[in-house]
């Protein structure tokens, strides 16, 4: 009994030193925690951990006829167009362009940062062709709520739209929507308020967009939500993502004299990207000889990481992000890329890298499997998801690398959008037209 009440003491008085810590150190900061404990509505606040609770503020305008596309985004800005969201906006164009108006719809307050001039060139420049107008409008000011029509229909594109689109869709003729699903998204989290709303979107009224057949049959096999009914996968539009050759390739030339490069798909704030075991496989891979004198840096953080220190006097060094064209360079530029995603996707730097010509070292997941990714070009090194598993796929990249065989392209996915969205599209319209019946 007194063994078990000192380790209480020992634990309540570790806890006050790093208060006492903190007081010092950042007074502002100790208040704020001191209050989120003592003040009633920031102690609730504190424990409820939903992620995105605003409403979604919509007005049923029966004057608006004709069918359009609601796309609904958390945000929309220039620094956070990456792979998801570029697939996102190709779809919706592909859709505009066979006469369904396209509008995005920001739903998170002051997430409509880009503009629609930026949004028309940056679709150009991603889709290539003509581009008809898409609309950027919120739904974030009561005061000034969207007008919608009453055959328009939604897309959610993230977890916290669709929970946004419970309270709409019975105003509307059709009370089904699409669902873009680029992730298992209940998997960011624990068991948790958040992981319970995720799941709870797999069992609304909806019609699936399913990037990469990988991610389709991991709903299927898992039984998620609607997924389990006999019958559903005929609602199921899955296309396989495709990587653009004009983008990624590998150089046009030798490469000049240049250190050894290799980047590190660094992205601490999403869990499945696993920058935990990531940094620790980099720290013993980087002891290794057959890292002496290469260059490692950071990319893909929003916000980034600080310069860290690794093994035999690397470090891990943070490079801001260049934009969608200047990324592809980037990956040319270097000759290993650590990319992990602890999901059922691929993810697209590590198919992106393998593009490139340059080695990708990635982990397996469920039926995304060591076999199943290294089929998808020779350019990947897959592992298990461990600290042992990636660093040894890093030093046997790098050994590869530093092999001289010269890059070369050899990814087995389809080179140009069109080929895997424009199907894909045809099929929404018609869906589309369905649904605006009622």
């Amino acid at each position: 009994m007194l063994q078990g009440m000192a380790t209480k003491l020992d634990a309540l008085s570790r806890k006050l030193r790093g208060q006492a810590r903190l007081m010092r150190r950042d007074p502002q900061a100790f208040a704020t925690n001191l209050m989120q404990y003592t003040h009633p509505a920031l102690f609730e606040e504190r424990l409820v951990d939903i992620m995105n609770p605003v409403p979604m503020h919509v007005r049923l305008d029966p004057s608006l006829t004709g069918k359009r596309l609601n796309v609904l985004n958390p945000t929309l800005s220039e620094q956070g167009m990456t792979g998801g969201p570029n697939t996102i906006l190709n779809l919706a164009v592909r859709i505009a362009r066979r006469g369904i108006p396209v509008r995005f719809v920001t739903t998170v307050p002051g997430g409509k940062g880009a503009s629609e001039a930026w949004l028309h060139a940056h679709a150009e420049a991603l889709v290539g062709g003509e581009v008809p107008p898409i609309e950027i409008a919120p739904a974030t000011n009561p005061e000034a709520p969207l007008a919608v029509g009453p055959d328009e229909t939604f897309m959610a594109t993230h977890w916290t739209t669709a929970q946004q689109l419970k309270p709409v869709l019975p105003q509307m003729r059709s009370q089904q929507f699409l669902y873009m699903l680029q992730e298992f998204e209940a998997g960011f989290y624990p068991w948790s308020s958040n992981h319970a709303l995720a799941l709870e979107t797999y069992t609304m009224d909806f019609w699936p967009v399913v990037n990469e057949r990988l991610l389709a049959e991991y709903f299927f096999e898992h039984r998620v939500g609607r997924f389990a009914e006999p019958g559903f996968r005929e609602r199921v539009t899955t296309f396989e993502p495709a990587i653009e050759r004009r983008v990624f390739h590998p150089p046009a030339g030798p490469e000049g004299d240049r250190p050894r490069r290799l980047l590190f798909y660094a992205r601490p704030s999403n869990h499945r990207n696993l920058f935990g075991l990531g940094l620790e496989a980099l720290r013993r891979a980087s002891a290794d000889p057959a890292l002496a004198g290469w260059e490692i840096l950071a990319i893909g953080g929003r916000g980034g990481v600080p310069t860290l220190p690794l093994s035999s006097g690397h470090s891990l060094v943070p490079t801001p992000w260049r934009g969608y064209l200047a990324y592809g360079d980037q990956l040319r530029e270097a000759d290993v890329l650590l990319a992990p995603m602890l999901s059922p996707h691929t993810g697209y730097p590590a198919l992106e890298m393998a593009a490139t010509g340059g080695i990708a070292v990635t982990n397996a997941f469920a039926g995304k499997s060591v076999a199943v990714l290294e089929e998808l070009s020779p350019n990947i090194v897959a592992t298990e998801a461990t600290v042992e598993g990636l660093a040894d796929g890093l030093v046997r990249a790098a050994r590869r690398a530093q092999a001289g065989r010269g890059r070369s392209e050899a990814l087995n996915l389809p080179a140009d959008w069109g080929d895997t969205l424009d199907p894909a599209a045809e099929r929404l319209v018609g869906i589309l037209h369905r649904l605006g019946k009622g």
